[in-house]
């Protein structure tokens, strides 16, 4: 049986192409997930646990007795028998920038060359106060070699050294002399490593080593910080802190990994209808030689097994085609990545399981298609098309039962859009879940139901078509003449298609809806602020510096900008003011929020606050009571006066607010780096709506287009699928193609006539793909609104330049996918296809 079925993969391998690379694109997508992420993840571990690498033993504290300090611990360790060394592993994480940008780094204390995990590359490791030594990754993103001068915190420091550290793009390093933790040395210890070189087996000296430091740790009967175990003091060898971190990255990237294999089973789901369509199309192809089989003895249960021999044989070849693609493709993404700096890790238990499922899917596609062909008479051998009693009858069987499901879905639909929400109500009668119900439930109605209404979609399309010529109209009327085959097309393409539609209408819908309420909850879009809002009398006085000014004046895509003067206050109410400004006639430019006069009796206060709040304010020796107005554009301790009270309040006003109006929110990136550098230097604080809306923006984007590039391998197994259609119809139409050449049609039109139906059976499947979509993504997202009880209005957004190139990529590659269709009907001579049968 398997010998036969190698025989006609090996004498017959134009038949097996389609049905193999969807295979391979649907398990290749699975292992690459399992591949990648299991590198990722090992990476992750080892660059996390690179601190510890060279230790013996590592002494974690998460809490110390007050008053002591680091230093104390230290000596407690090293007077420990058979301790070498012991040492803090000091770091924080601080923004190193050059004159091209900026990177938030991991800065550790240059450790002792025993401990030492990265050799040096170039130069010397710091020494002074005023010295870096970067990764060699790191200096080369921010341009810089040694002995240039790079930013720390607003201190310039000079490079030392560059280091040979393991390349990320998720994580940088650099080292500091031990000088710029002097202090951290002498406070109390909070969350603290120590890393110990011992004589001997590490592990004889554990129990030495925490008698020595446990009496300088918060015991767990005290207040504490303690870790998640409950312990203030943990202590474990090298070998096992470096496990430790292994495990706790694969924790975190498990999450990632199943929210990919979600996406993976959704190209599987695609891959099996078209994997069933792909032999329906081989049996089409060999119905002489069933014929003959069941003519000659054979029984149906005997041509079927050989059938799923051959699916057997197509899933073993598919899915290893489809490890070794997917091995590609984790291979590209970790050198992406750089996590290919510590090798592959290849997951060999969930490589199994992926290939022995690859072998699965293709049986149980195969089955159905298997057992059609094999139950019908010799001589009717494979004839798909149902006798017209047989079609009206499953016709109304299935549309009693996927009406009902429609119905049903759509009753939770309507129910999750006035769904009980609040204290006291059970997640499972909210509107997330009524509408997740309602939805799967529609979608079931309409993915089964495709073969009631495609066809009618078509033949509306054909009406248009068929106004260029008698070539579309012939063509409209060929995609009708098989309604399963041409509505399985179609679901394929309305799953996928409408799984992305989803995503970007619900995430445009997001992004428009929150921005609207942003814009409304704070009018300004950036704000720029003395650091502290005028907190201490040092503030008030220092303000934002002219150096500060002078930079705001080099930001670009500004069209409006308000200086705002002012001063340190106190207030003697509940009512919490530390800085006044003056009100100034610019700030209109920027907002309408804020009144264009101002009594010398009133304030404008924080949004927080009541109307009519009574405030007392001092100031200079003067003391003033204030009714207040509250105002969306003021946050914090700010508040607003008239010119005169202001005077009042403060002797020498300073700059203490800069208010600014974006020309363009979307071309936000330079704007937010200049920004980002200036707060760096700890002098002004920045906020506003822009900023807030640009991280949105930015966030919702890189989400979806990596949502949207993972569906586009749906997108592509359902194309596949248009391909398939066409060849089975060239298949079945061989005579009628011969006919009509024999009748003068040219081969030119017969490729048009193709073309055609290819493109209407795409556009079908995008065209409701896309309709079904808009309304998941516009349910989705009022469910998720009303569940968060936000009464923010819904704005309804769709990402039209996504949508239409969706719409565009589905009818090119439509168009590609009737070439080898096209070609292959083209290229026979009418008298040797008149000939057959």
């Amino acid at each position: 049986m398997f010998r036969d079925a190698a025989k006609e993969v090996r004498y017959h391998p134009g038949r097996i192409i389609a049905t193999l690379v969807a295979i391979a694109i649907s398990i290749g997508f699975m292992a690459a997930v399992s591949v990648f992420i299991t590198t990722q993840q090992d990476a992750m571990g080892k660059g996390m646990a690179l601190t510890t690498s060279r230790a013996d033993i590592v002494v974690h504290i998460n809490q110390g007795k007050r008053g002591v300090t680091g230093q104390q611990i230290t000596e407690a360790i090293a007077k420990v028998p058979g301790v070498k060394l012991a040492e803090r592993s000091s770091g924080n994480y601080l923004p190193i920038g050059s004159e091209t940008r900026t990177v938030h780094t991991q800065a550790f204390v240059v450790p002792d060359e025993r401990f030492r995990w990265a050799p040096l590359a170039e130069g010397a490791w710091p020494t002074a106060a005023n010295q870096i030594a970067l990764s060699s990754q790191l200096a080369e993103r921010l341009g810089v070699r040694v002995g240039d001068s790079v930013d720390v915190g607003g201190q310039p420091l000079t490079v030392s050294g560059t280091t040979d550290d393991a390349p990320s793009i998720f994580f940088q390093v650099a080292y500091l002399s031990g000088t710029a933790f002097e202090a951290a040395a002498r406070e109390q210890v909070n969350y603290a490593d120590w890393l110990v070189d011992v004589d001997g087996d590490p592990a004889a000296t554990l129990d030495q080593v925490r008698s020595a430091v446990a009496p300088l740790v918060v015991g767990p009967d005290e207040q504490s910080y303690a870790g998640e175990d409950g312990k203030n003091l943990e202590i474990s060898t090298g070998k096992d802190a470096q496990s430790a971190s292994v495990k706790e990255v694969t924790g975190e990237f498990d999450v990632m990994k199943y929210m990919l294999w979600a996406f993976s089973a959704i190209a599987a789901l695609v891959g099996l209808i078209i994997i069933a369509n792909t032999f329906t199309i081989l049996l089409a192809q060999r119905r002489r030689q069933i014929g003959l089989l069941r003519a000659v003895g054979a029984t149906g249960s005997q041509v079927r097994r050989r059938f799923l021999a051959e699916a057997v044989l197509l899933g073993t070849l598919g899915s290893a085609l489809g490890l070794v693609l997917g091995t590609g493709m984790a291979w590209a993404g970790a050198t992406f990545t750089r996590a290919t700096y510590w090798g592959l890790s290849f997951p060999w238990t969930e490589l199994a399981v992926e290939f022995a499922l690859g072998i699965l899917l293709t049986v149980l596609a195969a089955i159905l298609p298997a057992l059609r062909a094999t139950r019908v008479a010799p001589l009717e051998a494979l004839q798909p098309v149902a006798t017209s009693e047989q079609q009206r009858r499953a016709s109304v069987v299935r549309a009693i039962i996927c009406g009902a499901f429609v119905l049903v879905g759509a009753g939770l639909a309507w129910y999750s859009l006035d769904a009980p929400v609040g204290d006291g109500v059970s997640v499972l009668r909210g509107p997330i879940v009524s509408a997740l119900l309602g939805a799967i439930l529609i979608a079931i109605g309409v993915l089964f139901g495709a073969v009631l209404f495609i066809p009618t979609v078509l033949r509306l399309m054909g009406k248009v078509f068929g106004l260029f010529g008698a070539t579309p109209r012939l063509a409209a009327i060929n995609t009708v003449r098989n309604p399963k085959r041409a509505a399985a097309t179609a679901s394929a393409l309305i799953l996928a298609c409408g799984l992305i539609i989803t995503l970007q209408v619900g995430s445009a819908t997001a992004e428009k809806t929150v921005l609207k309420e942003i814009a409304n909850t704070y009018p300004v879009d950036v704000t720029v602020a003395a650091n502290g809002f005028g907190s201490t009398e040092k503030d008030a006085q220092t303000g934002i510096s002219q150096q500060n000014l002078d930079k705001l004046d080099s930001v670009g895509n500004v069209t409006a900008r308000a200086t705002m003067s002012g001063g340190a206050v106190t207030s003697t109410d509940a009512v919490h003011v530390s800085t006044v400004v003056a009100l100034d006639p610019q700030m209109r430019r920027i907002t309408d929020v804020v009144p264009s006069s101002l009594g010398d009796d009133r304030v404008l206060l924080p949004k927080q606050y009541k109307a009519g709040t009574k405030v007392t304010l001092k100031g200079n020796g003067q003391t003033v009571t204030l009714t207040g107005t509250p105002s969306k554009a003021l946050e914090g301790g700010m508040a607003v006066v008239s010119p005169d009270t202001m005077r009042k309040l403060v002797a020498k006003p300073s700059p203490q607010l800069v208010w600014m109006k974006m020309a363009d929110l979307e071309d936000m990136g330079t704007t937010m780096t200049q920004l980002d550098r200036m707060s760096q230097n700890g002098e002004v604080w920045v906020s506003g709506s822009a900023m807030n809306a640009f991280m949105i923006k930015r966030v919702l984007n890189i989400l979806m287009m990596i949502t949207t590039g993972l569906l586009g391998v749906a997108v592509l197994i359902a194309l596949i699928g248009v391909s398939n259609t066409l060849g089975l119809s060239v298949i079945e139409r061989s005579r009628e193609s011969a006919l009509l050449r024999a009748l003068g049609m040219q081969k030119g039109s017969l490729r048009v006539m193709l073309l055609v139906e290819a493109l209407m059976l795409g556009l079908a499947g995008v065209l409701v793909g896309t309709l079904a979509g808009a309304f998941f993504g516009w349910l989705g997202i009022r469910s998720v609104l009303r569940q968060a009880s936000i009464e923010a209005p819904m704005q309804f957004g769709i990402n039209w330049p996504m949508t239409l190139g969706l719409i565009a990529i589905a009818v090119l590659s439509a168009s590609l996918a009737s070439v080898l269709p096209g070609r292959r009907a083209a290229s026979a001579t009418p008298t040797e296809a008149l000939a057959e049968e």
